[in-house]
């Protein structure tokens, strides 16, 4: 018997224990009926056989003795002195205070802090990577690009670019700026007025600048809109590719201010209202195609070159080309970045996006990344998105508060501290 199956063992008798006044004993994600039988090891990845043998007896005392035994188990294991399963290994490289913290960023070299005080920090997560502390105007969002780290969203108004590597304040920018990355450049729009500016990331020097009521751009392109007129930019030279020309949409849509539900996704310039989500065609800015969704909160591309929308009735997947509902699920609430979905009641599940079709379920679990969190008591089972696997046990967490980086791992936890943890390599 693996060690896997005695670790399963271990929490059906505990559960057994502590439950044994209860109607149900749990394990795991397991629920059996109650019923009184031995304490034996059972092997739970066979399915058991048809008969059953004649309940035993087992006396007060015999039933200590065993949870005694398994508590010495568990601290054994606990302890390190046994060697975890495969796809089980998740081990702390990193424990920081996380008082006052404002934002947090993961890398695979580094965990960067920002706290209310104005402190940043870079605390490195192997030999020789970035180690520092500054004092800035701090701010609630942290950004990395091109060795740069861009920290924003403050009541200062101010958006701080530092050098990732030595903490060294490059340049800053005040003014309550609007900033995105766009192909390794830094859009800076200004409420001041109403002017878009494309700049160096590393030094502020200035691009190109165009007037503009709201925008969005991926590595290559710059959609610059004023109210329901749009116009396509060079994201490196500010060079025009599509003219200036009005969207053909009715009095519903209105692009007047940044960050307004506007995204390109492939060579489409995605809309949404309050009632519907366009495409048009970045080459012209012809509409595509116009599907009503009831109150959309957002849209995103997904699996299978997909669109995903998130409203008001649930989640409906799109073909980009045509508009086109491949199929919508009221349930759903949450998309992951691994195409799991999460409904209102907290159950989330690995869903065929182009059929809606539920291949996985992973009941009552979160997804943060490539991972799907189950916090149970003081606890935190991390399960893989992907195959379901167990993967590590970590203490209880908020998953909305963690983040993936690699092979690494970082949550904010409720005493306030920050840990990143590593998982072990699979051998397989």
């Amino acid at each position: 018997m693996g060690l896997w199956r005695v670790v399963k063992v271990i929490k059906l008798v505990v559960h057994r224990c502590s439950g044994c006044r209860g109607g149900l004993w749990t394990t795991g994600f397991l629920s059996v009926p109650r019923r009184k039988v031995p304490t034996v090891l059972i092997d739970l990845d066979v399915a058991p056989a048809s008969s059953e043998r004649p309940p035993a007896r087992v006396t007060g005392s015999r039933r200590l003795a065993r949870v005694v035994a398994v508590a010495g188990l568990v601290l054994l294991l606990l302890s390190g002195a046994a060697v975890l399963p495969r796809g089980a290994g998740v081990v702390e490289v990193l424990r920081a205070d996380g008082v006052g913290l404002s934002a947090s960023l993961l890398t695979t070299q580094a965990a960067y802090i920002a706290r209310t005080d104005g402190r940043v920090e870079a605390i490195p997560l192997c030999e020789g990577c970035p180690s520092w502390r500054a004092e800035i105007t701090s701010g609630q969002r942290l950004q990395l690009a091109g060795g740069t780290l861009v920290v924003d969203s403050n009541d200062a108004g101010v958006a701080t670019f530092l050098d990732a590597r030595t903490g060294t304040v490059l340049w800053s920018q005040d003014g309550f700026p609007f900033v995105q990355l766009v192909g390794g450049r830094v859009a800076e729009w200004s409420p001041d007025d109403g002017v878009l500016r494309l700049r160096e990331l590393r030094t502020g020097r200035l691009f190109w600048k165009r007037p503009a009521s709201a925008f969005a751009g991926d590595e290559t392109r710059v959609v610059l809109l004023d109210g329901t007129r749009a116009a396509v930019y060079a994201a490196a030279d500010g060079r025009e590719l599509t003219g200036p020309r009005a969207l053909s949409v009715r009095g519903e849509w209105d692009f007047s201010v940044p960050g307004a539900a506007v995204q390109l996704v492939g060579e489409r310039l995605i809309a949404i209202s309050g009632t519907s989500v366009a495409a048009f065609r970045l080459d012209g800015l012809e509409r595509e195609w116009r599907t009503p969704v009831v109150s959309p909160f957002g849209a995103v591309a997904c699996g299978g070159g997909l669109l995903c929308v998130v409203g008001f009735e649930g989640v409906a997947t799109l073909d980009p080309a045509s508009g086109r509902v491949r199929w919508s699920g009221p349930r759903w609430r949450l998309v992951s970045e691994s195409d799991v979905l999460t409904g209102d009641d907290g159950r989330s599940a690995r869903v065929d996006l182009a059929t809606g079709r539920v291949t996985h379920e992973f009941g009552r679990g979160r997804p943060v990344g490539d991972l799907v969190f189950y916090p149970e008591g003081d606890r935190t089972t991390l399960v893989g998105a992907g195959d379901g696997r167990v993967r590590g046990v970590i203490p209880r967490v908020t998953p909305d508060a963690c983040q993936r980086a690699g092979d690494l791992l970082s949550c904010l936890r409720h005493d306030l501290t920050v840990s990143v943890w590593r998982f072990a390599r699979e051998n397989h």
